[in-house]
């Protein structure tokens, strides 16, 4: 019996080449090295007279997960698709510096019979002695990124013992960068401005309101919302005082912050020129802390049971708290009905009357996605939510702009 071997139609035509290109840092040298390497490739891709162009994909921004580079992404997906056989990448540090993701990677590539070329170290990672090779190369890139994650950590401990910091331009409101401390500028009126109708009395809202009714905006001059009037009444740049390192340091692969990792605040007291005066200040924190207290409450349910979100929670508009209810989902055709969770404002049942809070009902595995989102704890559905890890969270708002998750 005579065997007729059948090429894929993948090895029958041209092959069609991509190049994958990444930067590690936003530095203008860095970014001419992007440029370098987009024509580079590009050219060198043109050239070859074997070969079908079939694109540059690119990041510009540093990312130890590829699941954080949409540049990497797209171009795992065409290649899916079939619309390329060969990737070349400058280094296996510039396709991945994660040996988990790395491997993954290359591996179901390979499967579909795409190829890999990394320039640096000559390797094609179809070719039958590159695996172990690869994936030395690949435990060296991300030892190199580790070690300097730490040496970033331990540069950032020696500044905050040392009390020094770096303080950007215009993103604070009321506050310029000048040679890194805070200076007040022009927009310094509307921060007095917001303590002073906070402690006449008004809520959140009615100062977000009151704002909008004078035209006054905030950076960039978009609206300062109900969210944002809590965080300018909490920040304690505004006296004067700095807090340095506020939440624990983030896991250089999974971008989440290492718990268990013991870390030094530093406050700086008095650390620059204020815009509100120390009496002030502590008048409006006595009334936030009284707030806190009052809506607390409020918030268990009715057989008193006790769900780990409950007294974090709070309503953008009224300042309540939300409370947790279940509510009936839909009637399949046997009749089963089934139900779902909900969290709404505690004044929101005085709206039947016409005169309560209009806030939206969120649905509960919505709130718990946008929480873990906003934390980087990773969205793997509501029965693996990480409900210990809620003390990271000092309270969470909601309201017409959206979810504001607020951490310790």
């Amino acid at each position: 019996m005579q065997v007729r071997h059948i090429p894929s139609k993948r090895n029958q035509r041209r092959k069609r080449v991509a190049a994958y290109c990444r930067v590690s840092t936003s530095r203008y040298d860095q970014e001419e090295s992007y440029e370098t390497q987009h024509s580079y490739y590009m050219d060198y891709i043109k050239a070859n007279a074997e070969w079908d162009y079939a694109g540059i994909y690119a990041d510009e921004k540093s990312g130890i997960k590829t699941a954080n580079r949409p540049g990497f992404q797209s171009m795992v997906a065409d290649a899916l698709e079939g619309k390329v056989d060969m990737i070349l990448v400058k280094s296996i540090s510039r396709f991945s510096r994660n040996v988990v993701d790395c491997e993954q990677a290359v591996k179901m590539l390979g499967s579909h019979g795409i190829s890999i070329y990394f320039e640096k170290e000559m390797i094609l990672s179809t070719d039958p002695s590159s695996s172990m090779i690869l994936s030395l190369m690949a435990a060296i890139a991300q030892d190199e990124s580790r070690s300097i994650s730490d040496n970033v950590k331990w540069a950032n401990r020696e500044r905050v013992k040392r009390g020094v910091y770096k303080q950007g331009n215009n993103r604070v409101l009321g506050y310029d960068g000048v040679d890194g401390k805070p200076v007040p500028n022009k927009d310094a009126y509307k921060v007095k401005l917001i303590f002073q109708l906070f402690l006449e009395g008004m809520n959140f809202r009615e100062v977000a309101e009151e704002l909008e009714k004078r035209q006054i905006k905030g950076l960039r001059n978009t609206p300062i919302t109900a969210r944002g009037v809590g965080y300018i009444l909490r920040n304690e740049i505004y006296v004067g005082d700095k807090l340095l390192q506020k939440r624990p340091p983030k896991n250089f692969l999974t971008k989440q912050p290492e718990k268990n990792v013991s870390f030094e605040s530093n406050y700086l007291k008095e650390d620059h020129e204020e815009i509100i005066t120390r009496e002030v200040w502590e008048s409006a924190q006595r009334m936030l802390s009284m707030k806190t207290c009052t809506d607390k409450p409020g918030v268990s349910n009715k057989a008193n049971a006790h769900h780990p979100l409950y007294g974090k929670v709070f309503c953008a508009d009224c300042e309540a708290a939300f409370v947790r209810k279940t509510v009936l989902n839909k009637t399949l055709e046997d009749g089963t009905r089934t139900y779902k969770k909900v969290w709404k404002c505690a004044e929101r049942e005085k709206g039947k009357k016409g005169n309560g809070c209009k806030n939206n009902v969120i649905l509960e595995e919505t709130l718990l996605q946008e929480i873990s989102n906003q934390m980087e704890w990773g969205w793997t559905g509501t029965d693996n939510f990480p409900y210990d890890r809620l003390e990271e969270i000092e309270y969470v708002e909601i309201g017409e702009e959206g979810i504001a998750v607020y951490e310790k």
